[in-house]
């Protein structure tokens, strides 16, 4: 669990957080250093085992693997690169994938006996899951190219609650076009698990079957004029990855990120970034917050991107 020590960043603040979660404690070049010291911290009994060094390293490894297959972002190169990673094969937190890990492996301190066959099935369920993941992930895109054969590139993001949801975006230049698909609506899936308000706050009221797809089209953050002159906006769009325009009056203008709900019909979307536009003839400056979901909100300071004094990007 060392990886999510960066959990403390909030103490500091939420922007903070956002800008190095999944940075430098879950970097593959700084992996040595944290596994040496783990192992240096450890009691003299750990330290008589010859091959805990490796056992420590590919516990770290694992616990970044598995957050790479989900949609936020890993920064695998930090501090080199503030690139992130994801391979989009599961929601941020899917209980289905924790089961096939987790039961079996539980089951194995009950029938120790059987704990190594148990810790083999347990990888196998594992791995199954990723596969029939992957999968659907190949179905949505394909959906996405035949009703957008001329888009930029098409995405399937994971959505809550079942491996057959899927987020389908399109990218324009100017503009993404998104849907949300139930690739087997006859699955429930955990929806029936939980409170409905909550299911809606994470799925999107238009999910549909295959043959129903509602889609929606959103501009992209880019599109609005002198949005670089904008505070906050360079940080967004780094950590954001399909920012798009949500709201603009004279007195605010609204972005977010498709990958975290924005603009999908029902959903509360986990962070957008609001800005605050001076008013008409009085000496003031635009001021940039953070609004998260359930109407949380903090100023964003945040000016660049991590890592950003290195030479090499």
């Amino acid at each position: 669990m060392l990886p999510d020590s960066d959990i403390v960043l909030r103490l500091i603040s939420d922007p903070m957080y956002l800008q190095h979660h999944r940075g430098l404690t879950h970097s593959l070049l700084m992996l040595p250093l944290w596994s040496w010291l783990i192992f240096s911290l450890s009691s003299r009994q750990v330290k008589q085992n010859p091959a805990m060094p490796k056992l420590i390293g590919l516990a770290l490894l694992l616990h970044i693997a598995l957050d790479v297959i989900t949609t936020y972002g890993t920064m695998l190169l930090a501090p080199v690169s503030d690139k992130r990673f994801s391979v989009d094969l599961v929601f941020i937190i899917d209980p289905l994938f924790s089961a096939c890990l987790l039961i079996p492996l539980l089951a194995g301190f009950i029938w120790k006996q059987y704990a190594r066959r148990l810790s083999i099935i347990s990888f196998a369920l594992a791995f199954s899951y990723l596969l029939l993941a992957y999968s659907n992930q190949q179905q949505a895109i394909e959906l996405t190219r035949k009703a957008y054969p001329d888009a930029i590139a098409c995405h399937a993001l994971p959505l809550a609650f079942s491996p057959f949801h899927w987020q389908l975006i399109a990218e324009y230049p100017d503009y993404y076009v998104r849907a949300a698909v139930n690739l087997k609506p006859d699955f429930p899936g955990l929806r029936p698990l939980f409170d409905h308000s909550f299911v809606i706050t994470l799925l999107s009221t238009r999910i549909s079957a295959p043959d129903q797809i509602q889609w929606q089209q959103l501009p992209a953050m880019h599109t609005v004029n002198h949005v670089d002159q904008l505070p906050g906006t360079a940080f967004y769009a780094w950590c954001a990855r399909y920012p798009v325009l949500l709201n603009q009056n004279r007195d605010a203008i609204d972005f977010g990120d498709l990958a975290f709900g924005a603009g999908a019909p029902g959903v509360h979307a986990a962070f957008q970034l609001h800005i605050e536009l001076p008013v008409s003839n009085v000496s003031s400056q635009s001021r940039a917050w953070l609004i998260w979901r359930h109407n949380r909100k903090c100023e964003l300071k945040q000016t660049a991107t991590p890592f950003n004094w290195l030479p090499v990007k």
